[in-house]
């Protein structure tokens, strides 16, 4: 794998901050050129990703620290502290849905201080996010974190001894779940936007890739390997991780703002279901 891109020196560019540097970078390319057919201008979706990247990276933060608060007891200052132990800069630990909660919520209360739709924005983004995940993905992949439970199949790889899932588990073959994400990810966000040409009203393109992700995410966790903070129930017979359960709650958002929006462009038309 190659956690580092490139190094010059004692500076190196690391693959996965490079990976998600282009995630929001082709994002935001992508939401100003999908805004134009709502007459979105390209100001508002500057403004709009600043506050998505900062809330996303602080909520990513957060609930990793709140899941793995062990590892900062008589070091607090290590949560926001961007200078590891072994001198490298960066702040490690992320989990990547308490980001798309946070930028979900700070992203709402922007668009409506703004006084615009907040649904018709979201379809914007929804294709964005999907292919932002998906190159995160690939950074962690190459980063060696988010790996799967071992395996003797075809699709095993086996992991550097230096990386998170070659120390974890050396010499051993391992799903590689973060191109599975990756792979579903972009695969969702075509459908998204192919599936489009259906669309009779506003939220409909977001609640589609709530329920879409929401639905891989929770079959994902049950392939891949967690720290015990990141596990809610773990018995003989039924595991739940974190995700899984926000996961959980995300599809039931979905669904329920589906139903709604739809039965608001139902009424406000006088259609009849």
């Amino acid at each position: 794998m190659y956690p580092e891109l490139i190094r010059i020196g004692g500076v190196a560019i690391h693959t996965y901050g490079f990976m998600m540097t282009l995630a929001f970078a082709l994002g935001i390319a992508m939401a100003i050129y999908r805004g134009k057919k709502y007459d979105i201008d390209s100001g508002t979706i500057w403004d709009l990703a600043i506050v998505v990247i900062l809330s996303s990276l602080l909520g990513s933060r957060a609930l990793y620290v709140i899941t793995h608060l062990n590892e900062f007891q008589g070091n607090w200052f290590a949560i926001i502290n961007p200078i590891q132990p072994d001198g490298r800069i960066g702040i490690a630990g992320m989990v990547l849905l308490g980001g798309v909660v946070t930028a979900t919520i700070a992203a709402i209360i922007f668009i409506r201080k703004r006084d615009m739709d907040v649904w018709a924005l979201a379809d914007v983004i929804a294709p964005v996010l999907a292919v932002g995940i998906s190159l995160g993905r690939i950074g962690c992949f190459c980063t060696g974190c988010c790996y799967g439970q071992p395996t003797d199949s075809p699709l095993g790889i086996v992991f550097p001894h230096d990386s998170h899932a070659g120390s974890h588990f050396p010499n051993t073959p391992v799903l590689p779940t973060q191109l599975f994400a990756s792979g579903f990810c972009f695969l969702l966000a075509v459908s998204l936007i192919i599936i489009e040409r259906w669309k009779k009203f506003h939220g409909f393109t977001f609640s589609l890739f709530l329920i879409g992700y929401s639905i891989f995410r929770i079959w994902i966790d049950t392939i891949r390997v967690y720290d015990a903070g990141d596990i809610l129930i773990n018995t003989a017979t039924l595991r739940i991780t974190v995700s899984q359960s926000i996961a959980a709650g995300m599809i039931v958002f979905g669904v329920g703002l589906f139903v709604v929006l739809r039965k608001k462009q139902i009424d406000s038309s006088g259609m009849r279901a």
